[in-house]
């Protein structure tokens, strides 16, 4: 009985997603596969009940299943413990991870991290924003749009580098800091100076780390920080943005396969 009530709620809850998240994404379907799962597995246990089917099936599913809980459970501990409780002040650039710019929906995360980055560039107005994402499937490009918000919204044109190329979280922070690395060659160019004395010229220049911060939703924290310090992002902070609650848990299963996407790729 609680297995058909949990494959009920799954594909209640997987309906909701759909209509909130889009029907054209594969992915938002995985809520109906849920429900299958647990319909599958009262299913077997039934049949094991009147002696159809022997012992060892239905413990090798239900293994199966709950190891698949447990490695969700263990991620999402880690998301959540991964997320910073105070944004670090005063970074040299705010990178901001791409997404799609859906700022017609209630609950966006593209929103949720533009608005982040107005009250983080309000408060140090001196920080550097990368915008990072490239083309959609509508043809639009996401950095562009982004940049577009933040401008119509009082943030500085001449304060945004925005990266077009991207189509993934790793990509987005590989062009990222191309791109920083880029402007700090050029702002090195027009910034040095000589110092002559009885000695000779002496070039003078400043070798201080930049600080770079990593803008994205609480859900997306973990991976994309780790992905960053495998790319070689040195002195590097998390900027937490908030997600929606109803879509909450959606999101966090879509991020555990991710990370296990990721990690098996050897991304991160």
């Amino acid at each position: 009985m609680l297995l058909f009530i949990l494959g009920i709620l799954c594909g209640i809850y997987g309906t909701v997603v759909i209509f909130m998240a889009g029907f054209l994404e594969l992915q938002n379907y995985i809520w109906y596969v849920f429900a299958f799962v647990f319909f599958a597995l009262g299913k077997l246990i039934k049949l094991y009940l009147n002696k159809r089917i022997p012992l060892w099936s239905v413990v090798s599913v239900c293994t199966l299943a709950t190891l698949g809980i447990l490695i969700f459970v263990i991620t999402v501990v880690v998301i959540r413990l991964s997320v910073p409780k105070d944004d670090k002040k005063s970074l040299d650039f705010l990178v901001i991870l791409g997404a799609k710019t859906d700022f017609d929906k209630k609950e966006s995360d593209c929103i949720y991290r533009l608005e982040k980055a107005i009250d983080y560039i309000n408060e140090n107005p001196d920080t550097i924003i990368v915008i990072s994402g490239g083309m959609q499937k509508n043809g639009k490009i996401e950095s562009l749009e982004m940049a577009d918000y933040l401008i119509e919204r009082g943030i500085d044109r001449d304060n945004i580098l925005v990266e077009v190329e991207s189509h993934n979280t790793r990509e987005n922070l590989i062009y990222s800091k191309a791109l920083m690395d880029k402007y700090n060659e050029e702002m090195k160019i027009n910034t040095d100076f000589i110092i002559r004395n009885d000695i000779g010229p002496v070039e003078v220049v400043e070798a201080r780390p930049e600080t770079i911060g990593i803008l994205t939703n609480d859900f997306h924290i973990f991976r994309a920080m780790q992905v960053a310090k495998k790319l070689g992002y040195t002195q590097v902070s998390p900027i937490s943005a908030k997600s929606g609650n109803i879509l909450y848990l959606h999101m966090l299963v879509r991020e555990t396969f991710a990370i296990l996407k990721y990690k098996f790729l050897g991304y991160i």
